[in-house]
């Protein structure tokens, strides 16, 4: 610690703990600056995008489940027929024709196009609302990482104090560590494959 003492004077360790805060806080400011320019209209633009897909899946997905076929025509026919059959023998009605025996109607089945485009309408919400609530929690941490950092440095202030600059590291290594970065990436391409299941 003495060595260190005569190799550099006090002004020279001032400058050089200057010049370590500026690059660090210009450097941080720079990469929050633009992972939140990335993801600003994300959430959005996400949100806007499930909206209008829950709307078409909400009128399509009842064509999935096939409608059984009308049984009333055919309980009325039989009606008919029973009744124009009658024989009336006092103190007897009978009908020649016999009683109504349901017949087990074919039920029609879903067309595969159906299918496939319910499929892809569904998946396409599901990466919107990720997309939307990866926007979120990334702008979440963003926050938090500049919250309880010291404001722009003023011309009566020169420099950041050593704390402030080991928490502005700090929070940045923890940032990187978690990958941030690529969760930030993530948020346009989800919302791209979104949009290309819808189309």
């Amino acid at each position: 610690m003495e060595q260190r003492e005569q190799f550099f004077t006090r002004e020279e360790k001032e400058e050089a703990h200057a010049k370590l805060a500026a690059t660090v806080k210009a450097y941080s400011d720079e990469t929050i600056k633009r992972w939140t320019a990335d993801i600003d209209g994300s959430p959005v633009y996400g949100g806007l995008l499930s909206a209008i897909v829950s709307t078409f899946n909400a009128q399509t997905y009842s064509s999935l489940t096939p409608t059984p076929p009308d049984t009333t025509p055919a309980i009325l026919r039989q009606i008919s027929i029973q009744l124009a059959s009658l024989n009336v023998n006092s103190p007897f009605i009978n009908s020649t024709h016999s009683a109504y025996q349901q017949v087990e109607a074919m039920v029609p089945s879903v067309p595969i196009a159906m299918v496939w485009l319910n499929a892809l309408w569904f998946a396409s919400l599901i990466l919107s609302l990720s997309a939307a609530s990866l926007g979120m929690m990334v702008k979440q941490w963003l926050n938090q990482y500049v919250s309880g950092l010291p404001p722009e440095t003023t011309s009566s202030d020169r420099h950041e104090t050593m704390e402030s600059v080991r928490l502005r590291q700090y929070r940045l290594n923890n940032l990187e560590k978690w990958r941030v970065d690529l969760f930030v990436l993530a948020i346009p391409v989800l919302l791209q494959l979104a949009l290309a299941f819808f189309l």
